[in-house]
């Protein structure tokens, strides 16, 4: 059986603060209780990420907040973070691992099946992972 989203608003609006993060990961977790363990937590690491680099990379939007939005079909669950655009656009850094920053969209790159990011016509930008389900890989042993 599929997983279902709860009915719950498909858009989050959040402060550019950094606590969004800590908001956006409890409603993702409320509004997809039946996500299975691993994809639900690749799903949190990838939400983190993109909110946290859109608080420290981006501006707000007009409202001094950011908007995330999820969706989910058969094969993948999808977070989508808009901000008010940056003067860079996301990307993969090569790696250290003695350093506490840059290693955010490697880590996205790595849990989900595709990312990207766009500049948006109003000068928004749009952020996005899409992180597989996978459903009881392992058959059960008897």
């Amino acid at each position: 059986m599929m997983p279902t989203a709860k009915p719950t608003p498909e858009r989050l609006r959040v402060p550019h603060q950094s606590g969004a993060p800590t908001i956006v990961r409890r409603w993702l977790r409320e509004s997809l209780p039946d996500l299975p363990e691993d994809c639900r937590d690749d799903l949190l690491v990838c939400a983190t990420e993109l909110v946290s680099n859109a608080v420290r990379h981006a501006r707000p939007l007009p409202a001094g907040d950011l908007c995330v939005s999820c969706s989910i079909d058969s094969h993948d669950v999808e977070v989508r973070v808009v901000d008010g655009g940056a003067p860079t656009r996301p990307h993969v850094c090569t790696v250290d691992l003695d350093s506490a920053h840059g290693r955010g969209m490697f880590i996205v790159s790595k849990l989900s099946s595709d990312w990207g990011a766009r500049s948006r016509s109003d000068g928004t930008q749009e952020v996005w992972a899409r992180i597989p389900v996978r459903l009881n890989a392992c058959p059960s042993v008897p």
